[in-house]
């Protein structure tokens, strides 16, 4: 996590959260984690991992803790009881599988001709909705991540889009901005342009996140992130501390970065 952080100083961030993820599966073996995912048992590691590094860095650059986790109903206890634990900043939800499959690695079979992805798409914003119903969480995180690998059917789902973001408003949730998009096959960030629109008309509050699972790879595509945001309107990101809400100008020069 180190190298993360002197990343975040040497391109000049002011502030970095940790938003490592929580995937609980019922078919994981492994009490140790796997490598999708931290298991329970290592979250508190994490946690003290992450304070000792927010002492060690004190005055250099504010440093911040949360979970990602993957949205799986059999599970939401469990989750809820990690989320509660700990003081973390703030928790982010988000989708990665549709029953067994795996619907962001290359090797599942829907992204190789054997589903047809209007029906994954549906599948998946139908549990993006179900998520909504849940109030464990603080932020959205790349809501329309369905279109990793370029399927982007998604102006055909103008109806669900717009059910998901009026429940978001409804429950002053935060959307994700995840520039990781730009480097996979989709070519875009997560959410979309369109969908940042939307966001924007509806008064809903985003934060940014460049998904960093590289050093190397903390603040990429701020700079397009950034002006995207300022295209839709958008003058403040949302910032996070013990699970409460705060902003920062887009204007300032450092905005807040959250690695995934």
């Amino acid at each position: 996590m180190e190298a993360y952080i002197q990343r975040a100083v040497n391109i000049g961030l002011r502030e970095i959260c940790f938003l490592d993820h929580l995937t609980i599966r019922k078919n994981d073996k492994s009490a140790n984690g796997h490598e999708l995912s931290m298991s329970p048992g290592e979250v508190p590691f994490y946690f003290q991992a992450v304070q000792h590094l927010k002492k060690r860095y004190h005055g250099v650059i504010n440093i911040k803790v949360g979970l990602e986790t993957d949205f799986n109903p059999a599970y939401i206890d469990l989750v809820q009881d990690i989320t509660e634990k700990y003081s973390f900043d703030v928790i982010g939800s988000s989708l990665h599988f549709l029953g067994d499959m795996n619907i962001v690695s290359g090797a599942s079979d829907w992204n190789h001709g054997k589903w047809d992805p209007d029906h994954i798409y549906l599948l998946y914003l139908q549990q993006i909705e179900k998520m909504l119903d849940y109030n464990y969480f603080d932020v959205v995180c790349h809501l329309d991540l369905i279109k990793k690998f370029g399927h982007k059917s998604l102006k055909l789902f103008d109806k669900e889009f717009n059910a998901i973001l009026s429940k978001i408003k409804d429950k002053n949730l935060v959307v994700e901005v995840n520039t990781s998009g730009y480097n996979h096959p989709a070519q875009e960030i997560y959410p979309g342009p369109d969908i940042i629109k939307k966001c924007r008309e509806a008064e809903i509050c985003v934060t940014l996140g460049s998904d960093a699972h590289t050093p190397e790879s903390v603040g990429q595509h701020f700079d397009r992130a950034l002006s995207l945001l300022i295209a839709a309107g958008y003058k403040q990101l949302t910032t996070f501390a013990r699970r409460r809400s705060g902003t920062v100008s887009i204007g300032e020069l450092s905005p807040s970065e959250t690695v995934t």
